[in-house]
């Protein structure tokens, strides 16, 4: 049995493509070799199913996933004694499900590959008002917000496609080898989802989108720059909704205080208390418009 220079708390990851080639170690694809050879991994590889097995002194945990229809497998290895059986994932986010930044650091190298001659459209999501949940309702539901925008991009994609979570309150979602249509069509039913989970669990969750796509650039970190431009422009878009909203409301307002002090005045000559009722009344619609404001 293959000892290497193991370290008892080092969990190892390799990724192979369906040819059995190295795409990626943290050891060296030397030392993977053979760690695959004597750990009997290609005789373990399977289609249709993730494989967990121990071996001697090891604890094997092999995933698969597909870029443009290609196989690939995630081996995960870690030394008994470590007990590390969560090991298996290293590579996804515990809050929403989806694969995390680590992941995408393993990937993105496999994916550059393609962008030449293969269609690709990145989805960068954000959740705009997470700071506020946070600060308002607590970090507990933060999280909360974070899993249902995470539920909402793995209820709207396909097993080809790629769901991320970026990092904070980012996630990118990778259409491959599909039309643009498709890509704005993933981006609606994420929406729809997460405006119907949201309304299921009580919060209000507000998202952007940026969308590029190698068209734009065979580069894959300028595809997500491209894309953040975007999501950007919407966020611009909403904030100057958002002050033209208030404007409208302070004008409203404006009316209403001015209204409200010609039924003071008429109450004063005519000494009448229902209007001054009505004043009161009044009152209470502007502290009830403007108090989230």
């Amino acid at each position: 049995m293959y000892k290497g220079n193991f370290e008892t708390n080092k969990v190892i990851q390799i990724i192979i493509n369906q040819e059995y080639k190295i795409n990626y170690s943290n050891i060296g694809n030397e030392r993977a070799y053979n760690y695959i050879k004597e750990l009997n991994i290609l005789q373990n590889l399977s289609i249709d199913s993730t494989i967990p097995y121990t071996l001697g002194d090891y604890f094997v945990y092999i995933d698969k996933f597909y870029i443009y229809g290609q196989i690939y497998y995630i081996i995960t290895i870690s030394s008994n004694s470590s007990k590390c059986y969560s090991c298996s994932k290293v590579l996804i986010d515990d809050v929403t499900g989806l694969y995390n930044r680590s992941y995408w650091e393993q990937i993105n190298g496999e994916i550059q590959k393609y962008l030449s001659f293969k269609d690709l459209f990145l989805i960068l999501i954000d959740i705009d008002n997470l700071k506020k949940i946070n600060d308002s309702y607590g970090h507990l539901e933060g999280d909360k917000a974070i899993k249902v925008v995470g539920q909402a991009i793995q209820k709207s994609i396909r097993r080809d496609d790629i769901g991320i979570r970026y990092g904070g309150d980012e996630f990118i979602v990778l259409i491959l080898n599909q039309y643009k249509d498709r890509a704005y069509k993933v981006i609606k039913k994420i929406r729809r989802e997460v405006y119907k989970q949201s309304v299921e669990e009580n919060i209000d969750i507000q998202i952007s989108t940026g969308i590029a796509s190698n068209i734009n650039s065979c580069d894959i970190e300028e595809i997500i720059r491209i894309a953040d431009k975007d999501l950007y422009k919407e966020k611009k878009l909403k904030k100057g909704e958002k002050q033209e909203e208030i404007h409208k409301f302070k004008e409203l307002k404006k009316q209403i205080e001015n209204i409200k002090n010609d039924l003071n005045k008429q109450r004063i000559k005519k000494d009448k208390m229902e209007i001054f009722e009505l004043s009161q009344r009044l009152d209470k619609l502007i502290m009830k418009y403007l108090k989230d404001i």
